[in-house]
């Protein structure tokens, strides 16, 4: 499967019979529309036929629009979507019992071992060539599983209860997680600590921009087609306008699919520092980090996407797992699943 990603100005997206048609100048591109599982467009001066809108739509096709930062502004799916208003019901009815408690929870866990984890595999790869890192990296993986102990005894009857201290406990391992990334990475790229919208230097720029535009999405199609509300989640409080669940649901990805993804594009170099954010032109549009950059980004995170892993006894991609978990909070809710595992990879 491939995603159409329009990124330049001038850009047409049409097409012919069953196939969606890229045009910018002289250059065309053809897609067989069965090849295709997303269209992504970061342009402010791309095009669209309504033909090839409405071929997108009738094969369930979801197309996003987002800002050059990554940061979605509109997405366009089918009408019809799977599940039932039973799972939306009890959906509602779980923020204020146990079962929003054990969902909060469960994101929570599922993050704080991937970042674990995710620790652990690095150190292990610069065993051999820098004990004295490996080491450091290795103790602060340890100090978030950790914390994930003290985030698994965590009871009470609802999120409302608990939520301070889960929130609390998750940011104590975050300011682990991210004060230890940086010493992997270039001191020349200046990270000093995760900022969230409107990041300007470039690790920042390179995370917002995979979690928004790459991550967001998939996790936001998953949760409508298990017939779940994008907005009423159970970690993240309500907010007019806010998807909470997604946010909630894309704590236990963002590690294997986007954090890997970015430190293995600089650390080997594939990137350059000095490339990663937009200059001349290209800043001139508004861009914020390079169509080198945006480039190499799609093209890595869609091939992690396809990797095939194995969980909870099931070897898939990582990317059907997204929809699989979304669907196991479906269950969960309605009484189908008496527990909710989040989705966790080894080191």
């Amino acid at each position: 499967m491939s995603m159409i990603v329009l990124d330049d100005f001038g850009t047409y997206l049409g097409k012919k019979r069953n196939r969606f048609v890229v045009r910018k100048g002289d250059e065309k591109r053809e897609f067989q529309v069965e090849k295709v599982d997303s269209i992504i467009c970061t342009s402010m001066g791309a095009a669209f036929s309504s033909g090839a809108l409405n071929l997108a739509i009738k094969n369930n096709i979801q197309v996003v629009f987002a800002h050059y930062s990554g940061q979605p502004y509109a997405i366009l799916m089918p009408m019809s979507m799977t599940g039932s208003v039973r799972t939306r019901r009890e959906q509602f009815l779980a923020y204020n019992d146990e079962r929003g408690l054990i969902l909060a929870k469960g994101f929570v866990m599922g993050k704080l071992k991937n970042q674990a984890n995710i620790l652990k595999l690095m150190a292990k790869n610069r065993k051999a060539r820098d004990k004295v890192l490996a080491d450091r990296l290795y103790h602060a993986g340890r100090m978030i599983d950790e914390i994930y102990d003290h985030v698994d005894s965590l009871v009470g009857c609802n999120i409302d209860e608990k939520r301070l201290e889960l929130m609390n406990l998750e940011a104590e391992a975050a300011r682990t997680y991210w004060r230890s990334l940086s010493l992997i990475l270039p001191e020349k790229i200046g990270f000093d600590g995760r900022e969230t919208r409107g990041a300007r230097d470039p690790f920042n720029a390179m995370l917002n921009f995979g979690y928004q535009a790459l991550l967001f999405p998939e996790v936001w199609k998953a949760v409508c087609y298990a017939g779940l509300d994008p907005y009423a989640g159970f970690l993240h409080a309500d907010r007019p306008g806010k998807p909470s669940l997604v946010l909630d649901l894309m704590e236990e990805f963002r590690q294997q699919i986007v954090d890997r993804v970015l430190i293995t594009l600089i650390s080997k170099r594939i990137i350059k520092v000095d490339e990663i954010l937009a200059a001349g032109e290209e800043a001139a549009e508004g861009r914020i980090l390079s169509k080198k950059t945006v480039k190499a980004i799609f093209s890595n995170i869609l091939e992690r996407f396809n990797v095939q892993v194995v969980f909870n006894g099931r070897r898939a991609s990582i990317k059907s797992f997204i929809y699989s978990q979304a669907r196991m909070v479906a269950r969960f809710l309605v009484g189908g699943s008496s527990s909710y595992i989040p989705f966790v990879l080894g080191w």
